[in-house]
């Protein structure tokens, strides 16, 4: 089953310069934009943090672990969430 990686771009108070965040998941079934997006909202609303940028959520592709989080700082400056599958 394939791992993916999520990343977001969040923030803790207004002003504060955004910085990512990421975690795992092997769940194929929720991995549409939509359901990125709602998982990376509730744990948002646990740990307390804001979603900064435009709320996008974009698919940045797969390789190992690094490739994937080096393709996460090529996003867009205003772009919220990158996901991609990661290699084991």
């Amino acid at each position: 089953m394939p791992k993916y990686l999520v990343s977001y771009r969040k923030t803790e108070e207004a002003g504060q310069k955004p910085e990512w965040t990421s975690f795992t998941t092997q769940d194929d079934a929720r991995l549409e934009p939509q359901a990125i997006r709602e998982r990376v909202d509730k744990r948002m609303s646990v740990l307390g943090e804001k979603l900064w940028g435009n709320g996008e959520v974009v698919w940045i592709g797969g390789g190992r672990i690094d490739e994937v989080l080096y393709k996460r700082e090529e996003a867009a400056p205003e772009t919220s969430i990158v996901y991609g599958v990661i290699e084991e």
